[in-house]
């Protein structure tokens, strides 16, 4: 206390008492029983050790959230506390991710460098480059934008009741001579190999897939073809599937679309099984 170190530094107890505007009684009682008077509150329930394990991974990755820190303090320490409390005590800046000043010919459009496009079968994620601010240059302080009209992630894939199959990136429009080159390379193999002789392939009524040309490929190598009805959305299980990996995606970032794509890949094959086999039953 400073009343103890003011008496260390050889100041009696008058000027003690004038100093902190007391009585002398006060001081002699403090230097006498300095442990007299215990901490009101509820005891902290970190260490210092916690403290800097909160502050340093608030400093390594801006992005993460009180809950995050909160999850990851509890895993290593065991103990549950107000992360943005904790922050106050401890004098933690509490970082705000700034979005780099859009430009005047990209003032409209602009959407959440997350968002997701589900259309026609094809799941696409828009990208574009990231600018900085100029009060924070590194990268990790900032929140990647998407300016209109940005670059598309366009992919094809497969599943069935035991499992996913590939996942495939398709570069510029899907074509009938497109589609048809992705049957023969991965539909046939995997319905053979991974599911048997008997198997029924589904798709919708998107032009590429409906098409003569398609149709009679499949009709020359015996596919059995699930008859869509028009208009019918709600029978179509990747759209679920679709949702499920945006859904795994929507805390991770990228800086471009091949780095989005690889992401995508790694997700692709964690999805548990039993989300598959949820989706087929449901039919």
């Amino acid at each position: 206390m400073a009343i103890i170190r003011g008496r260390q530094m050889g100041l009696d107890m008058p000027t003690l008492a004038k100093q902190f505007k007391t009585s002398k009684s006060v001081i002699w009682a403090t230097l006498n029983t300095p442990n007299r008077y215990k901490a009101t509150g509820r005891p902290l329930k970190t260490s210092s050790g916690d403290e800097r394990i909160t502050v340093r991974m608030r400093k390594k990755n801006p992005r993460l959230t009180s809950t995050d820190i909160n999850s990851e303090l509890k895993d290593q320490s065991g103990v549950q506390v107000s992360v943005q409390g904790h922050c106050q005590q401890t004098s933690a800046p509490r970082w705000t991710l700034q979005k780099a000043p859009s430009k005047k010919a990209n003032d409209s459009g602009e959407e959440p460098f997350s968002s997701t496009e589900v259309g026609k079968g094809s799941w696409a994620l828009d990208t574009s480059a990231v600018e900085y601010v100029d009060k924070r240059y590194d990268p990790k302080y900032q929140v990647p934008t998407v300016k209109h009209g940005g670059s598309n992630v366009m992919m094809w894939g497969c599943f069935h009741a035991t499992g996913v199959g590939s996942l495939i990136r398709i570069t510029g429009t899907m074509e009938s001579y497109q589609y048809k080159n992705i049957m023969g390379k991965e539909i046939l193999p995997s319905g053979r190999f991974q599911i048997g002789r008997r198997w029924l392939f589904q798709q919708d009524n998107n032009p590429e897939h409906s098409s003569h040309f398609v149709k009679d490929w499949f009709a020359q190598r015996r596919v059995n073809v699930m008859t869509w009805p028009s208009q019918s959305p709600d029978l179509n299980p990747f759209e679920h599937l679709w949702e499920v990996l945006g859904i795994r995606l929507k805390n991770k970032t990228a800086k471009n679309c091949t780095e989005k794509f690889k992401q995508l890949k790694e997700e692709w094959t964690k999805i548990p099984l039993q989300t598959m086999t949820n989706l087929i039953e449901s039919m």
